[in-house]
């Protein structure tokens, strides 16, 4: 079976959430399918190296410059006319919709896979064929709509999660299936979903090869880690609360306490923060396994965002204890107590940060769990097999009968 995939990120390296999905899934997936990948990429992407890695597991590459949207040109603009969203108005690539055509026009093709929202106009191109709309979130436009400030604003944000929806609505009548990476995203799609909707939970997942404990590395005693760019403003806001309200109250305990945060900072300005006692933004880094295995704890704060976060899994593969707020670990499968710490205040978070610096009996418990859990159950080999199973399930049956022959 030939699969085509297309992608709004170029995924390698993997060095973000959606990056890190896409990459493991057409890994995944190349041992079973041919893939042919059409990816957007930035103009510092796609390098004659990555594009051979690429290479080296699909069977054909091709790329699109990626469109920024602005929302102040003509073409958004007139996007309130669209029954789009102004963004996929503005960032829709003619030169990317030529490409599906052509890659689809001698009928090789048996399945199309568009990976996130930017990329969902294309699978009306080939409505003939067998379509997955991979890892669709609609609970951040529900958010945008409930903080919207002022009038006009929350006008603009019900617009977009009404012509959002609309458009997801009008995907599903045809026969599009969708995946979402949690059980709560599910939920929020089947709020205007039509009967029988396909929609899938395929969780996120992590490399547990890769990923994993290494006993030749020792943990700095007291030192606390949270892996996230702070670009991303569901992880400022986790950040400038940690440091604000919960770090003051960890140090007052232990002064010797140090709050490490990786990944890159773009164009926010974090001098107030980095500036606090204990604290040190480390920017981006290729790698983030040995930072994570060198700290005591990993904590997750987050108040906001969607999805299931990828930073829990991987601290868990790597045998780092984690502490989390329940939204922090919303969407994935934890035992409170067995293989992570729950705390949502500060004070609770500040406690449970204590019980692990003193306790060294309870973060090889947590470290032991949180491992069990994601060999179990969050290896991208597993997250791929659920994957596979839909796209079995929506192909031409004449196919399946071919391949079974």
């Amino acid at each position: 079976m030939h699969i085509l995939f297309i992608s709004w990120w170029w995924p390698y390296p993997a060095n973000n959430g959606s990056k890190i999905r896409i990459y493991n899934l057409l890994r995944q997936l190349s041992q079973q399918y041919q893939i042919t990948l059409l990816s957007f990429a930035e103009p510092d992407e796609a390098t004659p190296d990555q594009l051979a890695h690429m290479l080296s597991f699909c069977n054909r590459v091709e790329v699109v410059p990626k469109p920024t949207y602005k929302s102040s040109t003509l073409k958004a603009t007139l996007g309130y006319l669209s029954r789009w969203p102004r963004s996929l108005v503005d960032v829709y690539s003619e030169d990317m919709a030529s490409l599906v055509k052509q890659v689809c026009a001698d009928g090789d093709i048996q399945v199309v896979i568009a990976s996130q929202l930017q990329t969902m106009r294309y699978l009306e191109l080939v409505s003939h064929i067998a379509g997955i709309l991979e890892e669709i979130e609609i609970t951040q436009f529900l958010n945008q709509v409930q903080e919207a400030t002022g009038q006009a604003r929350r006008l603009r944000a019900q617009m977009t999660l009404s012509k959002s929806e609309n458009s997801l609505r009008q995907l599903l009548q045809r026969g599009i299936a969708f995946t979402v990476v949690s059980e709560a995203e599910k939920q929020n799609m089947l709020r205007f979903a039509p009967p029988r909707s396909d929609i899938r939970v395929v969780p996120n997942g992590v490399d547990t090869i890769t990923n994993k404990p290494d006993a030749s590395i020792v943990s700095e005693p007291y030192r606390i880690i949270y892996t996230g760019a702070v670009s991303y403003q569901p992880n400022y806001e986790a950040v400038r609360y940690f440091i604000q309200e919960i770090l003051p109250l960890v140090r007052a305990k232990t002064p010797q306490a140090t709050f490490f945060v990786t990944g890159g900072t773009g164009t926010i300005d974090v001098s107030d923060l980095a500036t606090q006692a204990g604290v040190t933004f480390t920017g981006y880094l290729p790698s983030v396994a040995d930072a994570v295995r060198e700290s005591t704890v990993m904590v997750v704060p987050l108040q906001a965002g969607g999805g299931t976060r990828l930073k829990i899994l991987e601290a868990m593969a790597l045998g780092t204890p984690i502490i989390s707020t329940s939204k922090g670990a919303e969407g994935i499968d934890v035992h409170p107590e067995r293989d992570i710490l729950i705390a949502d205040s500060p004070q609770q978070m500040a406690d449970a940060i204590q019980r692990l610096f003193s306790d060294a009996a309870l973060r090889t418990r947590l470290a032991h769990a949180g491992r069990t859990l994601v060999e179990q159950t969050y290896d991208w080999g597993i997250i791929a097999q659920q994957l596979n199973t839909l796209i079995h399930d929506i192909s031409p049956s004449d196919i399946l009968v071919k391949e079974n022959l």
